[in-house]
């Protein structure tokens, strides 16, 4: 039985442009003779097959694509025959492309640099300047960093230039890449475990640095043909299958905190302590782990709060988080519980600009990083691992479902995520008690529309 062999993400890519931006299902393009082979099907149902003047490489994606794209606009707007399209494309055709040697490591580390200044400067992209730093920091820049330390970065500097990356699984001699390919096969080998959400987190990085580079907007810092990233979900293949231990641990959700233990947390905070540092240091983590817990804020959050009026003061986050393609929009806050928002005065807090605690190596690490030495936090970490920063905003999405019995539509929006998202990570909390509480409001509600009705 023959075995059937996967397409390459560049050839994806060019027959999905084809018939979805060219608009023509009748163009296929097929490998014969290590030649790309272009068949056009008429309306009458003949056939031509034209063979390009392009070998069936990767390098050579972008030329196939322009040279298909020339003679389609000839062909189909400009009503030239088809044989009659092909040479005048043919006659004005690049080269084929033959394979380059490496690239020079500076290159693409100068190509790095260049893209983190139009993330910051151009886009405005970068949600937190202390958790870019952190994650894709390259070099050491004035008024930015005083060190090299960006996660993704030092990976990235470790395989351009040949280097042995040390991971948790040993130590790995990188390979310097000639192309993408070679780039995301040796990122993904020192970027955690297969499947992870380490690696698909570097690897989406690498692959939205790699579009800019070969694109108009850096001017082509790098040669598309050997640079050009895999097209938009194409990366799947380099994040590899997680194992089932991955698997196990990852499908255990993040423990939520009851209401009695997250005051206890908050009274154990030492706000009133003799030394000076304590307290103020104490104070700052009390606002920021109250606004999580009311709010149901991801930790970043806490950064991007402003208090607009609208009718009355109100809270609202102006943060945008990446969701792949897509960038959450900001939102109005709403508090559960209300009273606790008023007890502890957080609108009145924010709005006269009350510290915030400073988290150098990104908020979430702020937060584990102050709460690992509190005794309380301590128990609640020995009683369920999976306790961790997110948990303030998770107890809020399950008080919005258990306590006020809130519907996923509703409760979706004022935490700032799909409903889909919120019902992939809510579902499995839905018991039998709240469906019968559910129930019982459903018939109820019926009941009084009926009365109305009479």
């Amino acid at each position: 039985m023959p075995v059937l062999r996967q397409n390459e993400d560049w050839v994806i890519s060019l027959r999905v442009f084809i018939r979805d931006t060219l608009g023509n299902k009748n163009w296929q393009i097929t490998k014969n003779k290590e030649k790309v082979m272009l068949g056009i099907r008429f309306d009458d149902g003949s056939r031509t097959y034209k063979y390009l003047p392009y070998k069936w490489q990767r390098g050579n994606a972008n030329e196939i694509k322009h040279f298909i794209e020339a003679i389609h606009y000839l062909h189909i707007k400009k009503n030239i025959d088809i044989d009659e399209a092909f040479e005048r494309t043919k006659r004005n055709a690049p080269k084929d492309k033959q394979p380059r040697k490496k690239t020079n490591p500076k290159i693409l580390l100068d190509a790095w640099a260049k893209f983190e200044e139009y993330k910051r400067l151009v886009t405005g992209d970068v949600s937190s300047i202390n958790n870019w730093n952190n994650e894709y920091g390259g070099e050491i820049l004035e008024g930015v960093r005083d060190r090299v330390m960006g996660k993704t970065y030092t990976r990235l500097k470790a395989v351009v230039i040949g280097d042995k990356f040390v991971t948790r699984s040993g130590v790995i001699e990188c390979k310097p890449p000639s192309n993408s390919n070679d780039l995301f096969i040796e990122m993904g080998k020192i970027s955690g475990e297969a499947g992870s959400r380490m690696r698909a987190n570097r690897l989406t990085q690498i692959r939205e640095f790699l579009e800019y580079c070969t694109n108009t907007e850096s001017n082509f810092l790098l040669e598309s043909e050997n640079w050009s990233p895999p097209i938009k979900g194409g990366i799947t293949r380099y994040k590899g299958r997680k194992s089932e231990e991955l698997e196990a641990k990852t499908a255990e959700p993040t423990a939520g905190i009851s209401d009695k233990d997250l005051l206890k947390l908050i009274d154990s905070l030492p706000i009133d302590d003799t030394r000076s540092d304590v307290r103020e240091r104490a104070r700052e983590w009390d606002l920021a782990i109250k606004l999580c817990v009311v709010y149901g804020l991801r930790p970043i959050e806490i950064f991007y709060l402003e208090v607009r009026k609208n009718g009355k003061d109100s809270l609202y986050c102006n943060y945008g988080k990446r969701a792949g393609v897509t960038t959450t929009k900001g939102r109005k806050l709403y508090p559960l519980h209300r009273e606790w928002a008023e007890k502890w005065e957080l609108v009145k807090r924010v709005k006269r600009g009350d510290k915030l605690p400073e988290c150098n190596s990104g908020a979430g690490e702020g937060f584990r990083s102050y709460l690992k030495n509190n005794d309380v936090w301590n128990e609640l970490k020995k009683a369920n691992s999976k306790v961790v920063a997110k948990s303030f905003r998770h107890s809020y999405g399950l008080r919005a479902h258990e306590f006020y019995k809130m519907h996923f539509r509703d409760v979706a929006p004022m935490m700032g995520h799909s409903v889909e998202v919120h019902i992939k990570e809510y579902s499995r909390y839905i018991t039998e008690e709240i469906l019968d509480d559910a129930m019982e409001r459903a018939e109820q509600q019926a009941i009084n529309i009926k009365s109305d009705r009479i």
